[in-house]
C-alpha cells in the first residue's frame, strides 16, 4: 500500500515545516528515526544518546534487530515488516532494546511506512520508557501482591467502580454470594439483589463516596439461590491518580450467628421459657408502652391478674411435669382468648396477667374475662389424666384506678385476691376498698409480729366428746388473738398472714407448749381418778402445711413431751387433706415420726378437697374429721347424710376413728351416733373456751398453774 502523492506546500509554508522537522528532530525526549532496508538511514542525536551510540556508529551500519534484546528480536522484525507492507497506521509497541555496552532499555516505539528519497521507508519516533515501564512492572506486582493478599482474606471483598459496576472480587466473595467473578463484573447490586435490597446499598454508596474514611451498616447479603444473611458491611471510597472518586471497595463480616445468639438472650431474658409468653420483664415494658399510649390517645386501659385455682393440689399430686404441660396449655388458651394486639404474660408459677389496650369501654374487657373463664374451666387432658382448674381474675382499669404500672399491677393482684375470697372460678374488679382492705391487711401483718412477744394471744380449747358416753376426751387446741384495738381478730384474717410473714413456725411451737401443758395437767388430774374412772385424754393441735415445708424438727415436739412427762399419745397432730398431696418424701417422714413416738394423725376437713382414700392408708391416719358443711345439712339433705354414713363406715373399715365438726343440734347428734360416729365437736357441746373454763367443764378440781 503506497502513500497518497502529497501536493507540494507553497515556498513560505515549506520554509515553516522545515524549521519545524528541525526543531521535531532536536528536541531532547523523542528519538526520531527513518529505516531503510533494515538498515537506520538517519537518527537524531536523542535516539544516538538513548542507545549510547553516536549518529555516525548508527546510520547505515545498523538497524532495530542489533538495539533489539533477542528475546524481542522476532517480535520488533515482525512489527517492522508489518509497517513496511502499510499493514500497520499509527500504532505503537514496546520492546526491550539494548544499549552499546549490552544493558538493556525499554523503547517504546512509533512508527510509520514512507518514502525517502523515491524507495519506502519507515519513519517514527522512539521514547526511552524504562522509568514507566518499571513503575508500570512495580504497580504490577504491587496488584499481583494486593490481589493474592485479598485472596487469602477469609471475608468476602469486593470492589466497584464510581458508577456502582462491580470491578473484582477475591474468592471468599464468590463462595459467601453464590457468583463467579466473571459473572460479577460489570453489574451493579440491582442486577444480584432484591431491589429493596439493593435500593440501601445504592443510597449508603452515594452516601459513602461523599465521606472519607471506612464507614459501616448493617444489612443483609442475598445469596444467588435467594437465602439471606445478616452482615456488616465495612466500606471505603478509592481515588484516582487525579484526587477523583474512582470507586468503592466493600469487606463484608457475616453476622448471622451472632445476631441469632443475640436474639436468642433476648428471647431468654424476656421470655417465659415454659409457656412462650412474655415474662415480667418484658411484661413491665410492654405494659409502659401501652401506658404511653392510651395516655396520648385518651384511651382507656384493662390489666388482668389472673391465678389458677389449685394447680398446687394437681402440681402435687400429678407431677411438675404434668403441672408444667397444664400450665403451657392454660397460656395457650388465655391468649385464644385476646386479640392479637393485647398482650399474655406470665409472672410466674401459676399467675398470668393480660394487657388489653385500646378499650372503647368496660364491657369489652369483662367479655375477655368471661372468655378466659370459661377457657380455663374446661378438662386439661395431659396424657393419661384429666385435671380441672379454674381462675380466679382482677380487673383494673386505666386511668380510673391507677395512672403508672406499680399501682396498677397492685390493684390488680388485690382483685384476683378478692375473687378468690369470693369463692374462686370468678372475677372481681378493684375498688378504693379493695384498696383500704389491702392497707388494712398490711397493718395486721405489721401488728402480728408483736403479737406474741406482747401477750396477745391466747390458746382457745374446744371439746370433742364420745357420742355414745358423752364424755369429754379430746379438745381441739384454737389459737386465738386479743388485739388491743380491734378486739378478737379472726384466725382466717391472721393465721394465713403468719404463713405469709414467716411467723407461723414460731407462733405454732408456741401453741404446742400451751396445748402440751393443758395435756400434761389433763393426764395426771385424770391419772389420779379411780381407775374405774379414768378415760382417754388427748389435745389436738393443727400443724400448717407451711411448718411441714420449712426446715421444722419434729423431734423437738416429741423431746418436750417427754421432757414434761406427757405421754405422746396425749397430744394429736392435726392436718388438712391438701398436705397429703404434698408427694415429697420428707413429709411422709414427719408424719411417720410423730406416729413413731406414739403420738396420733388426725385428718381435719374431710371430703372438702382431691385426696384419694389411698392417701388414708399410705399416711396411716389415726382419725378422721367429717368437714362440717356435711353436717350442717343432715336434717334436710338426705345426700349429706349419705356422705357422712359413707364416709364413717369407710374410715371404720381401715380403722380409723371419726369425729364430726360443727354438731349444733340433739338431732344431729343422734343422726351421727346411730351412724356409728365416735366422736361429736360444736356447739351443741360447747364454743372454744379459754383454758380455765375448759377445764371446769372437765370436773377436775381447781385449775393449777403449772405442770
Amino acid at each position: 500500500m503506497r502513500p497518497k502523492e502529497l501536493t507540494p506546500l507553497p515556498n513560505e509554508l515549506a520554509s515553516e515545516a522545515a524549521s519545524l522537522f528541525r526543531g521535531l528532530v532536536n528536541n531532547e525526549l523523542f528519538g526520531v528515526y527513518v529505516i531503510q532496508d533494515g538498515l537506520f538511514v538517519y537518527v537524531n542525536p536523542r535516539l544516538a544518546e538513548i542507545f549510547s551510540y553516536s549518529q555516525e556508529a548508527l546510520c547505515g551500519k545498523k538497524g532495530p534487530t542489533d538495539l533489539t534484546d533477542p528475546v524481542d528480536r522476532d517480535m520488533a522484525a515482525l512489527e517492522i515488516n508489518r509497517r513496511v507492507q502499510g499493514e500497520v497506521v499509527g500504532s505503537h509497541y514496546t520492546f526491550k532494546g539494548l544499549r552499546k555496552d549490552g544493558s538493556s532499555l525499554d523503547v517504546e516505539v512509533f512508527g510509520t511506512r514512507t518514502e525517502f528519497r523515491g524507495r519506502p521507508a519507515i519513519a517514527g519516533l522512539l521514547l526511552d520508557a524504562s522509568a514507566r515501564c518499571e513503575a508500570e512492572r512495580a504497580m504490577s506486582k504491587q496488584l499481583n501482591l494486593i490481589a493474592q493478599l485479598l485472596e487469602t482474606i477469609p471475608n468476602p471483598v469486593l470492589y466497584k467502580d464510581a458508577q456502582g459496576r462491580y470491578l473484582g472480587c477475591n474468592k471468599a466473595f464468590e463462595a459467601f454470594m453464590g457468583y463467579a467473578r466473571e459473572d460479577m463484573i460489570g453489574k451493579t447490586v440491582y442486577d444480584i439483589s432484591p431491589r429493596e435490597v439493593a435500593e440501601v446499598h445504592d443510597h449508603m454508596d452515594q452516601l459513602i463516596f461523599k465521606t472519607p474514611g471506612i464507614q459501616s451498616y448493617e444489612g443483609v447479603a442475598t445469596h444467588r439461590d435467594g437465602s439471606r444473611r445478616d452482615v456488616m458491611f465495612y466500606k471505603a471510597p478509592f481515588n484516582n491518580a487525579d484526587g477523583s472518586v474512582a470507586g468503592l471497595v466493600t469487606v463484608i463480616v457475616d453476622i448471622t450467628e451472632r445476631k441469632r445468639a443475640e436474639e436468642l438472650i433476648w428471647h431468654q431474658a424476656n421470655y417465659d421459657s415454659l409457656t412462650k409468653l412474655p415474662n415480667r420483664r418484658l411484661f413491665y415494658d410492654r405494659l409502659a408502652q401501652s401506658l404511653r399510649m392510651a395516655h396520648r390517645g385518651s384511651l382507656q386501659l384493662a390489666l388482668l391478674f389472673i391465678d389458677l385455682d389449685r394447680f398446687k393440689e394437681v402440681n402435687d399430686s400429678l407431677g411438675h411435669n404434668v403441672g408444667d404441660e397444664l400450665l403451657a396449655e392454660a397460656a395457650r388458651r388465655i391468649g385464644a382468648c385476646v386479640r392479637e394486639s393485647d398482650t399474655v404474660a406470665r409472672l410466674g408459677g401459676d399467675e398470668f396477667t393480660v394487657i388489653l389496650p385500646d378499650l372503647a369501654d368496660t364491657d369489652d374487657a369483662e367479655r375477655v374475662v368471661l372468655s378466659i373463664l370459661d377457657a380455663l374451666s374446661a378438662p386439661f387432658a395431659l396424657g393419661n389424666d384429666i385435671a380441672y382448674v379454674s381462675a380466679s381474675i382482677g380487673v383494673t382499669l386505666y386511668p380510673r384506678d391507677a395512672d403508672n404500672a406499680e399501682a396498677l399491677l397492685k390493684n390488680a393482684d388485690q382483685a384476683m385476691y378478692a375473687a378468690k375470697a369470693e369463692g374462686r372460678n370468678g372475677f372481681s374488679y378493684f375498688t378504693p376498698s379493695l384498696q383500704a382492705r389491702a392497707v388494712d391487711r398490711l397493718r395486721i401483718g405489721n401488728d402480728l409480729r408483736q403479737a406474741l412477744p406482747s401477750g396477745q394471744l391466747e390458746v382457745y380449747y374446744q371439746p370433742i366428746l364420745d357420742l355414745h358416753s358423752g364424755q369429754i376426751v379430746k379438745a381441739e387446741a384454737l389459737l386465738r388473738w386479743h388485739h388491743p384495738e380491734r378486739g378478737m381478730v379472726s384466725p382466717a384474717v391472721f393465721i394465713p398472714l403468719a404463713e405469709e410473714l414467716g411467723l407461723i413456725n414460731e407462733i405454732g411451737d408456741w401453741v404446742f407448749h400451751q396445748a402440751a401443758h393443758m395435756a400434761a395437767l389433763w393426764h395426771r388430774a385424770n391419772a389420779a381418778l379411780p381407775a374405774t374412772q379414768r378415760f382417754p385424754v388427748q389435745v389436738a393441735v393443727n400443724k400448717s402445711p407451711r411448718q411441714f415445708s420449712s426446715a421444722c424438727d419434729e423431734g423437738v415436739w416429741i423431746d418436750y413431751l417427754k421432757g414434761i412427762g406427757v405421754p405422746p399419745s396425749c397430744v394429736a397432730v392435726e392436718i388438712t387433706e391438701g398436705l397429703l398431696l404434698d408427694e415429697r418424701p420428707e413429709i411422709k417422714a414427719r408424719l411417720m415420726n410423730f406416729r413413731d413416738a406414739g403420738m396420733q394423725i388426725s385428718l381435719d376437713d374431710f371430703g372438702t378437697g382431691y385426696s384419694a382414700m389411698a392417701y388414708l392408708k399410705r399416711f396411716e391416719i389415726d382419725v378422721l374429721k367429717i368437714d362440717q358443711s356435711f353436717v350442717r345439712d343432715l336434717m334436710t339433705d338426705p345426700g349429706d347424710l349419705a356422705i357422712s354414713e359413707a364416709i364413717i363406715a369407710m374410715a371404720h373399715k381401715l380403722g380409723i376413728a371419726v369425729v364430726a365438726e360443727g354438731i349444733e343440734s340433739e338431732e344431729q347428734r343422734k343422726l351421727l351416733a346411730d351412724a356409728g360416729c365416735d366422736f361429736g365437736q360444736g356447739y351443741l357441746f360447747s364454743r372454744p373456751v379459754p383454758a380455765e373454763q375448759f377445764w371446769r367443764q372437765l370436773n377436775l378440781g381447781s385449775y393449777p398453774e403449772s405442770v
